[in-house]
C-alpha cells in the first residue's frame, strides 16, 4: 500500500469473468495487475501492477460480500500515473486481472 502514499484515484471496470475463474473470485482487500488484448499486437499487455481492489459486484451491478458471488466488475485504487492505462485497457476492453498472491 505504500504506492498510495503520495495519494490515488478511485475508477472502476469491468473484466472478463466467468464461474471458477480468478476475475469472479477476487475480493476486497485482494491485490491485482491489470491486464489487457493490445489490438495492435493481440498480446496481452501489462497496465497497471499491485492495484488494491476496494469493491467487486456482480452483472447485475450488486456489490459482493459474501464469497460465492462471482464479481464481473471492479472498483480498485489507482495512481495518478496508472490513470491513463489504466483507461486504455478498458478502453481495448477484455480486461484481464491477476491476482498477486504472496
Amino acid at each position: 500500500m505504500d504506492k498510495y502514499k503520495n495519494g490515488y484515484e478511485i475508477t472502476s471496470f469491468p473484466a472478463e469473468s466467468f464461474d471458477g475463474g480468478v476475475n469472479g473470485s477476487l475480493r476486497k482487500g485482494d491485490i491485482v495487475d491489470v491486464y489487457a488484448l493490445n489490438p495492435e499486437t493481440e498480446l496481452l499487455e501489462l497496465f497497471a501492477e499491485n492495484v488494491y481492489v476496494s469493491e467487486v459486484y456482480d452483472n447485475a451491478g450488486n456489490r459482493i460480500t459474501e464469497p460465492n458471488g462471482v464479481a464481473t466488475s471492479f472498483t480498485v485504487w489507482v495512481t495518478p500515473e496508472e490513470v491513463e492505462s489504466v483507461n486504455l485497457a478498458v478502453v481495448y476492453g477484455g480486461v484481464h486481472i491477476y491476482l498477486k498472491v504472496q
